[in-house]
């Protein structure tokens, strides 16, 4: 028979780790501003890397290209989703 308690000492262990990480400031919290690529396009987002380029492609979401390398901006990106 498993016990009980097992699940919830994992949970007050999660709970421990953050708390150090928020006392110790090792926590990110992201910047508005935050600049990044395709990555930082995923992670807010949460689309897949063909549907972002198709997106581009047809300029239907906030981005910036120079070279050959596409910029996108987290507060952009935000306020677009937002918009719907």
């Amino acid at each position: 028979m498993p016990n009980p308690f097992e699940a919830l000492e994992k949970r007050l262990s999660v709970i421990q780790d953050l708390l150090i990480e928020i006392k110790h400031g090792t926590t990110q919290t992201p910047s508005p501003d935050e600049t990044g690529g395709l990555s930082l396009a995923r992670e807010v987002t949460g689309l897949s890397n063909a549907r972002i380029y198709a997106l581009v492609s047809a300029r239907a979401i906030p981005h910036a290209k120079r070279g050959n390398r596409l910029y996108f901006n987290r507060a952009e990106l935000v306020a677009w989703i937002k918009q719907g």
